[in-house]
């Protein structure tokens, strides 16, 4: 962990601009909180029919390999992805975005009757393949979830076994639901070679976008999702988040995703919900927009930062966060009043225009081009509206506060704005910038 009183290495080589990465560990609180209230699916797992195509995958490992080598596994899990993005992509791409591999699928679409794939599966970890990750993307995000939701057997091996009952069942009613697509996916998966006209007929009945609503596939899909199996220790969280969704979209009409995070955070249209575990939920989800919000504002920071070095070719930590605080501070504020003076005149009236302003900032986090002084200005001051609406919230900060590792959290900034209070309010900015942004930045990079 960096001492705070250590000196940080200077900034002297261009940067990159944040775009949906997570360059300063807070999101990891959001993943925390998230895994609470929706267990086994992220977003990462957007793809329901994953679930049944993995354990699939898994079960033809099991009949065809009878092998615990890890070596083994990797080459079949990743070849199996590989062929399912590519296929996904000649089927219908549109519908494939952001599959594990659809972008590298996406450059070989005009493939010929033996297309050899096993340059880009067979060598895991290295550069240049359709995924980097070792153990494919079943191993980076779904392995653990499946677990414990009771699709796979418990163990700490890196080759997996589906269970007895629900992920065998899952497993024989995608190969039911695919008939002609899994022994070509099965063939290329042990030849390493496909063709044109294999993947058309694998996307045509496995696309995870086609799963046939009567089938026993989308039914015992659907059995997790609605959480009503009562062996799954995950189902109650994901009840919760499903009731509470359904309701807003009931009480609202709404139904597109940044309208349901609005309703999310503010929950001034969800009427009564008198059920302590459906209360709990709600109050899980304002805890992780919280997070998010505070995330966002620290980020366009970030790409502040990053462009004010590029432009210098270097600069000290203390002097580049003091310059952004300085920034801020120019546009009519006092320097030298406390930073709870300063924090009194940035107050964001309703928490609807707090969420409007998130959202705002998050497309100026995920551009290249620089944030003008008042996004820097509307960054620092969505951070001190969050600190001054919700430091005074024990289970929000409670919640916060077991999501937090590392004081890398929206409760971790409020913790640190409540203790530099008196502080002027240049000297508190320029901390809480060098803290959360330059030493955080600087630690997960060491860390990756």
């Amino acid at each position: 962990m960096l001492d705070e009183a250590a000196e940080l290495p200077d900034w002297n080589k261009p940067g990159t601009f944040s775009a949906g990465r997570d360059p300063l560990g807070l999101q990891a609180a959001s993943v925390r909180l998230y895994t609470d209230l929706l267990p086994g699916l992220t977003n990462v797992t957007n793809r329901l029919r994953y679930f049944s195509f993995y354990c699939w995958v898994v079960r033809q490992f099991e009949l065809h390999r009878h092998s615990l080598d890890e070596r083994k596994w990797s080459i079949f899990i990743r070849r199996a992805e590989a062929v399912y993005a590519l296929a996904s992509q000649i089927g219908d791409g549109k519908s494939a975005l952001g599959m594990a591999g659809s972008i590298w699928a996406s450059q070989h679409l005009g493939i010929d009757d033996d297309f050899d794939f096993t340059q880009w599966t067979d060598r895991p970890g290295e550069d240049g393949q359709y995924l980097k990750a070792r153990w494919g993307n079943f191993g980076q995000f779904y392995v653990r979830s499946m677990q414990q939701m009771g699709m796979l057997m418990q163990t700490e091996k890196r080759v997996q076994a589906v269970t007895s009952g629900y992920g065998q069942d899952l497993a024989d009613a995608f190969e039911r639901a695919c008939p002609r697509a899994c022994p070509l996916m099965l063939d290329a998966v042990e030849t390493g070679k496909t063709s044109r006209d294999a993947c058309a007929i694998i996307a045509e009945e496995a696309h995870p976008f086609l799963v046939t609503p009567s089938s026993d596939e989308a039914r015992l899909l659907l059995v997790y999702l609605c959480g009503e199996r009562e062996a799954d220790p995950t189902a109650p969280a994901r009840r919760a988040t499903l009731w509470n969704v359904l309701n807003i979209a009931a009480q609202t009409g709404i139904s597109d995703a940044d309208g349901m995070r609005r309703e999310l955070y503010v929950q001034d249209n969800i009427g009564q919900a008198d059920n302590a575990a459906l209360t709990g939920n709600l109050r899980g989800w304002r805890a992780y927009f919280i997070n998010e919000q505070c995330h966002i504002a620290l980020e366009v920071l970030l790409n502040a930062l990053t462009h004010q070095i590029n432009a210098t070719c270097g600069s000290h930590p203390d002097a580049a966060a003091r310059d952004v605080a300085r920034s801020v501070l120019l546009q009519g504020q006092d320097s030298a009043e406390s930073l709870d003076e300063f924090a009194n005149g940035q107050g964001i009236v309703s928490l609807e225009r707090e969420h409007n302003l998130a959202g705002r900032l998050a497309e100026v986090a995920g551009s290249v081009a620089a944030p003008s002084p008042q996004d820097l200005n509307d960054a620092i001051r969505l951070i001190l509206s969050l600190w001054r609406r919700w430091r005074g919230d024990k289970d929000l900060n409670g919640l916060l506060a077991e999501a937090t590792a590392g004081e890398r959290s929206a409760h971790g900034v409020f913790c640190f704005l409540d203790d530099a209070v008196d502080q002027s309010a240049e000297d508190a900015l320029a901390a809480l910038i060098r803290k959360f942004v330059i030493g955080n930045h600087l630690l997960i990079a060491g860390q990756k």
